[in-house]
């Protein structure tokens, strides 16, 4: 058995995707600093920032001729390289325009309303309080969104390539099914380094987060319950997501205390972790099985988003208020949940879960999975029907 060819065929797939996925990541960060800066010189009038922004459009479109086209095209034949070169070339500025003008139009767009499919909403006091530091997020949450579907981008370009692919080379099943994994393996990949993005314990996640639980919250309650998985918990479709925000909270909790040292809690840290334990408490609570969001939870949320844009002692103020983060001395008042555990233990006690749920799932479907690839293998001539026949018996 030829393990080498084995072993190439398993690693192509994942190798291509993340060739192209770094490719594409490199992309954005031209068009984040682009963006950033041609809304700098038009709205704010700051004609060095027209310099930048045209300085990194002729860093992109050099990159784009000389490293990101030659390097997506080395993985074809000789006869199909220039094709697609010039293929690759198309669809790279083409998503940049696409981008690039859908960035800028939101970036100068007050959006206060939960419209249609539009998720980032902000409160008409931000626009008032600070409208440079809501143009600047607009243009990164959209960056952030944009490098999720670039992974989406980078998996498909695995599957052209497939199609592209001399089968021929694929002359014996173990390396057929070497590459069928390969294939399911970036596909694993590509989903789980989207959840990874959008879980990134930064202020632009934390925020698309508080707008996609708000955005969710304002839709009908016949819609909630459909998005729920299970009909009874009506708030089924936002737990995971409170949960993932209050781990924001008390992962930016730490960033602020790093600040300040080990000795002293930053009162900024105080109150993040105040939001975090009212969410807590009403995720665990009775209460969170009645129905939509309550009205005072959904006010909180709204506060921390605009404490954290703008730092206005306003949302401040209503959060230390609310939630009553500090006592009569000034100091930080005690929790009543703690965070979930993050040590070694609970790792391996997941990792052991996620094995099993695998292992029953193979277990479940292997051999609707076998019949897959056996009725592929034969249709692609990998496999004859005579050989098929006697592994069956």
């Amino acid at each position: 058995m030829d393990w080498s060819r084995i072993i190439i065929a398993l690693v192509l797939p994942v190798l291509i995707w993340l060739l192209t996925f770094g490719i594409l990541a490199a992309q954005m960060a031209f068009l984040l600093v682009f963006e950033t800066r041609i809304a700098s010189g038009i709205i704010d009038k700051k004609h060095l920032d027209y310099a930048l922004a045209t300085l990194t459009a002729a860093l992109a479109s050099q990159y784009d001729q000389h490293v990101a086209a030659p390097l997506i095209s080395s993985f074809y034949p000789e006869s199909l390289k220039e094709e697609v070169r010039g293929a690759a070339l198309l669809v790279i500025g083409g998503l940049s325009v696409l981008h690039v003008g859908v960035a800028f139009h939101y970036s100068i767009s007050h959006v206060t309303r939960f419209s249609g499919r539009s998720l980032l909403v902000f409160q008409q006091q931000v626009y008032e309080k600070d409208p440079t530091s809501v143009r600047l997020l607009w243009i990164r949450i959209f960056n952030l969104i944009g490098l999720t579907s670039m992974a989406l981008v980078a998996l498909a370009h695995v599957y052209v390539f497939t199609a592209t692919l001399d089968f021929n080379k694929l002359d014996s099943l173990p390396i057929f099914v070497a590459y069928v994994a390969g294939l399911s393996i970036a596909g694993f990949t590509t989903f789980q380094a989207r959840k990874l993005i959008l879980h990134f314990p930064s202020n632009l996640v934390l925020v698309a987060k508080l707008n996609q639980i708000m955005a969710q919250n304002a839709k009908p309650r016949e819609r909630q319950r459909s998005l729920s998985p299970r009909k009874s918990d009506q708030i089924g479709w936002a737990r995971q997501e409170l949960l993932h925000v209050s781990r924001m909270l008390e992962r930016l909790a730490r960033q602020e205390d790093a600040v300040s040292g080990h000795d002293v809690q930053h009162p900024i840290a105080a109150i993040y972790r105040a939001v975090a334990d009212d969410i807590r408490l009403y995720w665990g609570s009775p209460k969170s099985l009645n129905g939509p969001l309550p009205g005072p939870l959904v006010t909180t949320l709204r506060a921390t988003q605009g404490f954290i844009i703008t730092g206005d002692a306003t949302w401040r103020r209503h959060i230390v208020r609310r939630l009553s983060v500090f006592d009569e001395d000034g100091k930080p008042r005690p929790l009543a949940t703690a965070p979930a555990g993050r040590n070694a233990i609970r790792v391996v006690r997941v990792s052991g879960r996620l094995i099993d749920l695998s292992l029953a799932w193979i277990q479940q479907r292997w051999s609707a999975i076998a019949i897959v690839i056996a009725a592929v293998a034969v249709i692609l001539g990998v496999l004859d029907l005579e050989t098929l026949i006697g592994l069956a018996t």
